[in-house]
C-alpha cells in the first residue's frame, strides 16, 4: 500500500487508512519517529492518544510535514479538556490536528436518562466551545452506551442505589437480553438518546466495541449519518456468556464482519479509517497487519 492506493470510495471522495497510535504503545521510539515508521507502511493519517499529550506538538508537526502525515485527531480525556480546553486546543492547533476525541466514558454516564442527557449537555458545550478554536469534537463510542438506561425499562429505583459500574452493566444486560432478546433496537439505548440530545458533537464508531454491545454497526452508520467522519477499524471476540465479556483482537480475527461493515462506511463516505487493536503482539505485528488490512480492502476495490 502507498499513499496513493488507499480504499477507494468513488471517483472523486475516498477513505484513507489511518492508525489508532495507542496501538503502538509498546514501542520504545519517540513520537516523531513512530510516525515515519506508520508512513513508511503507507498509513496516510495517525490518531494520537497519550504520549502526544505529553510530546513537543512542533517536533510532532515537523515529523508529519516530513512525511506528508495527516494528523486524523487526538483521543483526550474528558477531564483534561474541560480543565483546560484553551491548553489543549493549543496543543491540538501546534501539532497540525484539528480533532479532539473523548474516548472512553464509563457506565455511569449512561445509568439513566439524567445521566445520559447530563453527558450530552457537556458535551456538546464542549463541541461549541472548541469550535470556536477550530476544533471538531467527537466521542469515541464504546460498548457501556448501547445498553439501556435503567429507568427506560422500569428499573429507576435500582438506579439510585449506590452500586459499582458492574451492577448497572449486569441489570442491564439482563433485561436487555432476557426481555428483547434478539429483537434489540437502538431507540431504546443510550446511544440513541446521546444522539437525539446533541448537536455540535460528531461521533467515531468503533465497530468492534459495538458489536460487542450486541449491535450492527451498519445500523448505528444509519443512526448517525453524516455525524461519523471517521471509524475505528476494531474487532473482538466473546470470553464469557453472562455477563457477557469480550477482549479485543486483530481486525478480522473476531466477531466483525468487516468486509461488510467497511462496505457501509465507504458507502457513507466516512473520512478516516483507523486502524486499531488494543491488545496486539507487537508494534511490528500490529503495523503490518494494519498494512495488509487496508492494502487487501483498497486491491478489492
Amino acid at each position: 500500500m502507498t499513499h496513493a492506493t488507499v480504499v477507494d470510495a468513488g471517483p472523486e471522495e475516498r477513505a484513507r487508512a489511518a492508525i489508532q497510535l495507542h496501538t503502538l504503545r509498546a514501542t520504545d521510539a519517540p513520537l516523531p519517529e513512530t510516525i515515519r515508521r506508520v508512513a513508511d507502511a503507507g498509513f496516510e493519517g495517525v490518531e494520537f492518544a497519550g504520549a502526544f499529550l505529553e510530546s513537543d506538538p512542533h517536533a510532532v508537526r515537523d515529523a508529519l510535514d516530513d512525511v506528508g502525515v495527516t494528523p486524523v485527531a487526538a483521543h483526550v480525556d474528558l477531564a483534561r479538556i474541560e480543565g483546560n480546553l484553551e491548553a489543549v486546543a493549543d496543543r491540538l492547533r501546534h501539532a497540525g490536528c484539528r480533532h479532539a476525541v473523548v474516548p472512553h466514558l464509563g457506565g455511569g454516564f449512561f445509568r439513566t436518562n439524567a445521566d445520559v442527557d447530563a453527558i450530552a449537555r457537556r458535551l456538546d458545550a464542549l463541541a461549541g466551545r472548541l469550535d470556536n478554536y477550530g476544533v471538531r469534537l467527537s466521542y469515541h463510542v464504546s460498548r457501556e452506551p448501547f445498553l439501556p438506561p435503567l429507568d427506560r425499562v422500569g428499573l429507576g429505583r435500582l438506579a439510585r442505589l449506590p452500586s459499582p459500574g458492574i451492577a448497572w452493566r449486569v441489570a442491564a444486560e439482563a433485561v436487555d437480553r432476557t426481555i428483547r432478546g434478539a429483537a434489540r433496537t437502538l431507540d431504546v439505548t443510550a446511544f440513541d438518546r446521546l444522539v437525539d440530545r446533541t448537536d455540535d458533537l460528531t461521533f467515531e464508531v468503533d465497530v468492534g466495541w459495538v458489536a460487542a454491545g450486541g449491535h450492527d454497526p451498519v445500523a448505528v452508520f444509519d443512526r448517525l449519518g453524516d455525524r461519523m467522519p471517521l471509524i475505528h477499524v476494531a474487532d473482538v471476540r466473546r470470553t464469557a456468556r453472562f455477563p457477557p465479556a469480550y477482549e479485543s483482537v486483530p481486525p478480522g480475527a473476531g466477531i466483525v464482519d468487516l468486509d461488510r461493515v467497511l462496505d457501509a462506511a465507504l458507502e457513507r463516505d466516512v473520512e478516516w479509517l483507523v486502524y486499531e487493536d488494543d491488545d496486539p503482539t507487537g508494534p511490528d505485528a500490529a503495523i503490518e497487519h494494519g498494512r495488509s488490512l487496508f492494502e487487501r480492502l483498497a486491491d478489492g476495490r
